[in-house]
């Protein structure tokens, strides 16, 4: 029993990433700092013929249907797609990458232990399920914040109006 311990203690220790609480949800985090190029996870589901996904995202919008290629999909609807939980970034830190009908995902840049790890979910997915609200990863966040900030500076504040003394005369009366 002892060594079953061990194996899970050491396989917990050597996983990359852990699931946590993002500014949008639930996030995959970086356990450990890791390097630019290497494989991070990989997205697992259902292999699904593409057409039968596009009437599915249809009817009910499957949010974790991946397209690999225009013959196949993948639905990573399935709870053990720890994947999933890879939030969209417009300054992402890792990309999606087919290899031989099997969908990983790969640090496009170092990321450090503890920070957020993020792709580029792509314009139409942007536009299916986020639509009018627009954007809302963290840099968009911020980046709105910072504009509303500075035209709230650039307004001009209202001085309150002063009553004139002949009008406060009359109003007294």
């Amino acid at each position: 029993m002892a060594v079953a311990s061990g194996r899970k203690a050491a396989k917990a220790k050597s996983l990359l990433y852990r699931v946590g609480r993002a500014q949008t949800g639930l996030g995959l985090f970086a356990t450990q700092d890791i390097p630019e190029r290497k494989l991070i996870i990989e997205y697992i589901g259902t292999r699904i013929p593409t057409k039968v996904a596009q009437e599915i995202d249809r009817r009910r919008a499957n949010k974790y249907l991946f397209e690999i290629d225009s013959r196949w999909t993948i639905d990573g609807s399935t709870r053990l797609n720890i994947a999933r939980y890879v939030n969209h970034s417009c300054d992402p830190n890792a990309e999606a990458e087919s290899n031989h009908g099997r969908l990983m995902y790969r640090a496009i840049k170092p990321i450090a232990a503890g920070s957020e790890i993020t792709l580029d979910y792509g314009e139409e997915h942007m536009e299916l399920y986020f639509g009018a609200a627009g954007c809302l990863c963290p840099p968009c966040a911020d980046m709105a914040k910072t504009l509303l900030a500075k035209k709230a500076a650039k307004k001009p504040v209202k001085k309150p109006v002063k009553k004139s003394a002949k009008r406060s005369a009359k109003a007294a009366r």
